[in-house]
């Protein structure tokens, strides 16, 4: 039972396994991460956690993501109990890569290397192999969006919370860092999703929908939050 009330921070190198654990909770039985790209998941849960964890790892390392989490106290101690991943689409992006001398730049290539090899070995057994790159190819089908005025943008990549603390406004907090970012800086938010979390989203003011990737096709609906006009200072 959490003690305290929940707080808002960026993550850091040390929550990446906590991450994965609250999505690990929250998305084991969703229809994308659980139902279609990890149909043996009951046989091998194990496998989806790790599945997550590697994808956290080289995404921490992209310097165009972002990382927050949402902690309670229980007993004493912090909990993470909600976690969103967003990105930084356009040239703001690309302004946050390191300099190309940067040693730090080896340090996700390296870790996606060892990730690749460590699957020769130990497979993601939770997988359909047809579906494993069920995401990616959904964000890659749909990057013809963040053009004109969405241009510059800050995508909800990833947004998931533990299920105990679901329906406590933990997912809202998530949301309206990510467009408050995009508030501060005068460009657009989104987030790709399907349609039963569409509800949740307009919340956030998310409903400008491009693109149909219903119907069975591969993705699913884009919902963009357009510029929000700057007051003068």
């Amino acid at each position: 039972m959490a003690n305290s009330d929940p707080c808002l921070r960026l993550a850091r190198f040390s929550d990446l396994q906590s991450i994965a654990q609250c999505w690990y909770e929250g998305f084991f039985d969703d229809e994308v991460i659980g139902q279609i790209m990890h149909p043996n998941r009951k046989e091998f849960p194990e496998d989806v956690y790790w599945w997550l964890l590697r994808g956290i790892r080289e995404r921490f390392w992209d310097w165009r993501h972002q990382f927050v989490v949402v902690t309670v106290m229980e007993g004493g101690k912090e909990r993470i109990v909600g976690a969103a991943d967003w990105r930084r689409v356009g040239d703001g992006g690309k302004s946050l890569e390191l300099g190309a001398w940067d040693a730090r730049n080896l340090i996700k290539p390296a870790i996606a290397l060892y990730h690749q090899a460590s699957l020769q070995f130990f497979p993601n057994r939770a997988a359909d192999p047809k579906k494993a790159s069920f995401l990616t190819s959904a964000v890659a089908q749909v990057d013809q969006y963040w053009t004109g005025k969405h241009a510059e943008c800050w995508d909800l990549h990833v947004c998931g919370v533990h299920p105990d603390f679901q329906g406590k406004g933990i997912g809202k907090m998530l949301v309206d860092w990510g467009t408050g970012m995009a508030d501060k800086e005068g460009v657009s938010a989104s987030v790709i999703c399907g349609e039963k979390n569409r509800g949740f989203y307009a919340k956030g003011e998310l409903t400008e929908e491009m693109g149909d990737l219903s119907s069975g096709k591969r993705g699913g609906i884009v919902l963009f939050r357009s510029p929000r006009a700057t007051s003068a200072a």
